[in-house]
């Protein structure tokens, strides 16, 4: 029997329930009194929060994990302009003896010691801390502070920067993973107002496509799937214009197909995909350490195409 595709997509674009928002909650709030019994953690100024798809109202059941970030504001990371108007000893910054590795390692040591051992495993960019009765599952990353410096002067006279978090994975310490959760959950609300709260929902259907692909979908459309992490879908559809969402009432197919439209011309081979951002703004989507391509994504929309249009031709 075919799938009727205006009934599913209604389903996949609305949230979780309550009980999973609970959930999640109590995860964090477990994870803050972990690092508060900690002897050596609770006299540092240490944020504790919701990140991810739970914070942006972008999950789905099928994320069943929440992520957490884990950041200290004691000591940051820096990023200063490269024509060099502005340095570190411009700026009179001193290192610190605590640096990140002794940060993370405390962290860990603070989780065991509240969870149990067996309950935290420690992957290469964050800290797994397994579900227990009504908590989720919580991925548990470790930051400091991170300072973009851009060269310019606010109008009080200071050197203008912008406040993200940074990250060392533990199988790459000289990689740079810069993340900007304030940004990007800004532009984020203000996206889901301009579009009339359509930009959250066509979020879900997308990863609740990807999932749909993976799951029961072809060999292509798995293959697909496997190429494109909820983060770049969320990614791809803040770039579509606004004009793309709120095309019907009570429906979600019109904006849907406009989506995956405008997101296949501008990621097909031959264009400009340089343009695109993450939603936080801040960087570009397709970007060196992050290893995704413009490729990977067209695959995925050209396979979410045939996935929900069929034989219906590609748009040029």
């Amino acid at each position: 029997m075919s799938r009727n595709w205006d009934q599913t997509l209604k389903d996949w674009a609305e949230t979780i329930d309550a009980t999973d928002e609970e959930r999640g909650s109590r995860a964090r709030e477990a994870i803050k009194e972990a690092i508060r019994s900690a002897s050596n953690l609770k006299h540092k100024k240490i944020d504790v929060a919701v990140t991810g798809s739970y914070r942006n109202n972008t999950n789905t059941r099928a994320d069943s994990d929440i992520d957490v970030a884990v950041v200290l504001h004691d000591v940051a990371f820096y990023a200063f302009p490269a024509d060099g108007s502005v340095t570190q000893e411009m700026l009179g910054l001193q290192g610190s003896s605590y640096a990140f590795d002794s940060f993370r390692n405390d962290v860990e040591a603070a989780l065991r010691a509240h969870f149990g051992a067996s309950n935290v495993a420690a992957g290469n960019k964050a800290l797994d801390v397994r579900a227990s009765g009504a908590r989720l599952d919580a991925d548990v990353a470790v930051f400091l502070k991170h300072r973009r410096y851009t060269g310019k002067k606010t109008a009080a006279g200071e050197w203008e920067y912008f406040d993200g978090v940074e990250l060392r994975p533990r199988n790459a310490p000289a990689l740079r993973v810069i993340n900007w959760p304030d940004q990007h959950y800004k532009r984020g609300v203000a996206k889901n107002e301009a579009t009339n709260r359509r930009f959250k929902r066509v979020v879900r259907i997308f990863k609740h496509l990807r999932a749909d692909m993976a799951a029961q979908g072809d060999l292509e459309q798995k293959s697909a799937a496997g190429q494109v992490s909820s983060f770049v879908l969320e990614c791809l559809v803040h770039n579509v214009p606004d004009t793309c969402f709120n095309l019907e009432d009570g429906g979600y197919m019109k904006d849907t197909k406009a989506v995956l439209s405008w997101l296949l011309r501008a990621t097909q081979p031959g264009a400009d995909s340089s343009a695109l951002t993450e939603v936080s703004g801040m960087q570009p989507l397709f970007h060196g350490p992050a290893r995704r391509t413009p490729e990977q994504a067209y695959a995925f929309l050209k396979a979410a195409w045939r996935r929900v249009r069929g034989a219906e031709l590609l748009p040029r």
